[in-house]
């Protein structure tokens, strides 16, 4: 049945409920990949050091460029449209669909990576065609994974997610670590931990395989009547072509800082700063994650295709009533990375980036605004009305490249730190007002007292 088919069938919950045992599954992958990830950020910076970890996480960014343009969106459609193609009958349809899809996306992406390398291997910059290579694969195979996380996470099969999710984190970590210390080579380690990533990417997609259980394919349209006018193919297309214009300012706004700190100040600048932002980033991403993979389904299974008005003010309802317990948390989080930054970096990477642990405040305080506004974006997607978050995302990733450029000579890593403030405390009103005005188009009451009333 290839990458598309479940480990097991689906057990949704009729009530749109959460059960509390896929809420401890939920909590213990999310935990576990986070501790999977500081040991692998302990781990490398120690291995590495401050000049091949900037280069690894350059390596990174190309990689993480394939999942917002390409991976990323499809998971959207696939979270979306899964109990669409349900109500409707059609969920083999949209199974074949995936499955074309990812198939020839890796074939492509193949082809002009061997190109990209060629002509990169054969310039001035001829270092980073190895690099460039492996971090296409590792795209690839990561990209792949996750749109296969996507669709479990919708069907809210949460043990099989939270054990997949852990399996790769410590693969990738095994790998990485394993082959930096073979090559143990200045200049080539970073390129050895991107391998070992793409390697243990590859492994887990082989656990998904072999755990597949055999199972006869369903009836499904052919080729034509999968893409043909007004056929499922361009309906979910056009849905996930909305998200994919969202890659234009996110990967500005995620990965512009890593390039403006290299043209600017050196590889090694790059490293202290991706250390001290994955550290920053961690709780807020584990926050939100937990938040996604608990509330979103629910709510859109609750909302169903968006027809009844009833339906999507109890489905906002529930999203903003788990805003507030977010919040509150992330909140908490800022406080204890204020009070025990230092003590914090230098547990969780190697000695060299203690000096930079001031920053660690700034960047979590930073994360923790914008994740409060991810959160909030799901709302637009109970609307169908993704696009109308472009505008706001626009304006966020402009002002922080704006103000990190600006910041970045005087005041160096310090002054990137402070643009990413800013310019998430502009984007989160921002997402605040598009959603009410959406809300308000569809008859539903914005008012405060219409969420902690209910």
């Amino acid at each position: 049945m290839g990458m598309w088919m479940l480990l097991r069938k689906p057990r949704l919950q009729n009530s749109g409920g959460l059960a509390h045992s896929e809420l401890l599954w939920v909590v213990t992958g999310q935990l576990l990949t986070l501790l999977l990830g500081m040991v692998t950020l302990k781990l490398l910076t120690t291995l590495l050091g401050p000049q091949d970890y900037g280069r690894f996480a350059l390596g990174l960014t190309l990689a993480g460029t394939l999942n917002l343009f390409i991976y990323g969106p499809m998971g959207h459609a696939v979270a979306r449209y899964f109990h669409i193609c349900s109500s409707r009958g059609t969920s083999g349809d949209l199974e074949r669909l995936v499955s074309i899809l990812l198939r020839g996306s890796a074939a492509i992406i193949f082809l002009g990576g061997i190109v990209a390398t060629l002509w990169v291997s054969s310039g001035a910059e001829r270092s980073w065609g190895m690099l460039l290579f492996l971090a296409l694969g590792y795209g690839v195979s990561s990209g792949t994974l996750s749109v296969y996380l996507a669709d479990l996470n919708t069907r809210r099969e949460r043990q099989t997610y939270a054990l997949l999710q852990s399996a790769d984190a410590l693969l990738r970590l095994a790998g990485a670590v394993v082959l930096a210390i073979v090559v143990g080579v200045k200049d080539s380690a970073g390129d050895a931990a991107m391998a070992g990533f793409l390697l243990g990417s590859l492994a887990s997609l082989l656990i998904v395989r072999f755990l597949q259980k055999k199972s006869s394919p369903p009836v499904t349209r052919g080729w034509r009547e999968l893409f043909g006018a007004g056929a499922l193919g361009r309906e979910f297309g056009g849905y996930a072509f909305s998200i994919t214009l969202f890659a234009i300012p996110a990967i500005f706004a995620s990965y512009g800082d890593r390039w403006i700190i290299q043209q600017t100040l050196s590889i090694a600048q790059v490293g202290f700063y991706v250390a001290l932002a994955q550290i920053a980033n961690a709780p807020a991403n584990l926050m939100l994650a937990v938040f996604s993979q608990t509330i979103n389904p629910i709510i859109f299974q609750r909302a169903g295709d968006s027809s009844s008005i009833e339906a999507m003010r109890s489905s906002r309802h529930q999203l903003y009533r788990a805003l507030l317990l977010l919040a509150f948390l992330l909140a908490l989080v800022t406080g204890v990375s204020y009070v025990f930054g230092e003590w914090i970096v230098v547990i969780l990477t190697s000695p060299d980036f203690a000096p930079y642990a001031g920053l660690l405040w700034v960047l979590v305080l930073a994360a923790a605004i914008f994740q409060i506004a991810q959160a909030l974006a799901a709302e637009a997607f109970l609307y169908n009305r993704p696009f109308l978050l472009f505008l706001p995302k626009m304006l966020h990733a402009s002002v922080f490249l704006g103000m990190a450029l600006w910041l970045v000579v005087g005041s160096q890593l310090e002054g990137v730190a402070i643009a990413a403030v800013v310019a998430a405390a502009i984007y989160l009103p921002l997402v605040l007002t598009v959603n009410a005005r959406a809300a308000k188009a569809r008859g539903l009451d914005v008012s405060p007292s219409a969420v902690v009333s209910r």
